[in-house]
């Protein structure tokens, strides 16, 4: 069945991966770009959350394909970006935003397989997936890189201490790769989500009672939505924001300039 959704096609005609687009924020702006116009590859490691993603999209009569993927392998991102341009001939847009919490702990008892953890996949995957994908749009001479670097990439938190880092990192990268790409038609920005209600916050919050009662508490009075970020995402993926490169875009309800 089609879809009678008036959301603005403002991606029409676009090719868009999505890495992480299992759940959460991932999963809504897969959503958000197919129903903005755009041919989706939703990827990420377990196959039937992104199947029932597809399903989803197909039944509201627009197109996505699944793609499983994992960022910490760099053969699966190359594989991935080859699978997009096989299926669709090209790649306009890439959303990376596959990574992980790791463990929030207190800064000494951070390890060594902690850090692995959260740098292989927040930031040599983000690394991997920029490097592959920019290879394809730069070969076009056109496209648009959103990371997913978090406010945590623009402020701290006590016993975030190595996540914290790594979305720092991928605003480095965020930041370099588009002095970069710019001239060649090719734009990378990042968005800084805050507090989103999604199971990244499920798994950091000992119950839900705390998660709501801190998002009550906070600045804007309440978590904002995956599909709130999805459509911020959507605009740095669009022609509407040609001119906006390098940027790490806080979408955090005002909590980070309090």
């Amino acid at each position: 069945m089609k879809t009678t959704s008036k959301t603005p096609k403002t991606l029409e005609n676009k090719v868009a991966l999505v890495t992480g687009s299992s759940s959460g924020i991932g999963r809504a702006a897969a959503l958000e770009f197919a129903r903005r116009g755009a041919k989706v590859v939703a990827s990420a490691r377990r196959r039937p959350e992104i199947d029932s993603l597809v399903a989803q999209i197909k039944s509201e009569g627009l197109e996505a394909t699944a793609s499983v993927a994992d960022v910490n392998v760099e053969k699966d991102v190359i594989d991935l970006v080859s699978a997009t341009i096989k299926a669709y001939g090209r790649l306009d847009i890439a959303f990376n935003n596959a990574g992980t919490e790791g463990e929030f702990t207190p800064f000494v008892e951070q390890s060594n397989q902690v850090y692995d953890t959260i740098f292989n996949a927040n930031v040599r995957g983000v690394f991997w997936s920029m490097k592959h994908e920019a290879q394809a749009m730069l070969a076009q001479g056109s496209g648009t890189i959103i990371n997913n670097a978090s406010m945590g990439g623009v402020i701290g938190f006590a016993n975030a201490g190595l996540y914290i880092a790594s979305k720092h990192a991928v605003l480095g990268l965020t930041k370099t790769a588009s002095i970069e790409w710019f001239k060649q038609g090719v734009r990378v920005n990042a968005i800084c989500p805050g507090l989103i209600d999604t199971p990244f916050q499920d798994r950091i919050w000992p119950s839900q009672k705390v998660k709501q009662d801190f998002g009550t508490a906070s600045v804007p009075g309440r978590m904002g939505t995956p599909e709130e970020m999805a459509k911020v995402v959507a605009f740095l993926a669009s022609d509407d924001s040609t001119f906006v490169s390098g940027h790490g875009l806080l979408a955090d309800g005002g909590y980070v300039i309090a």
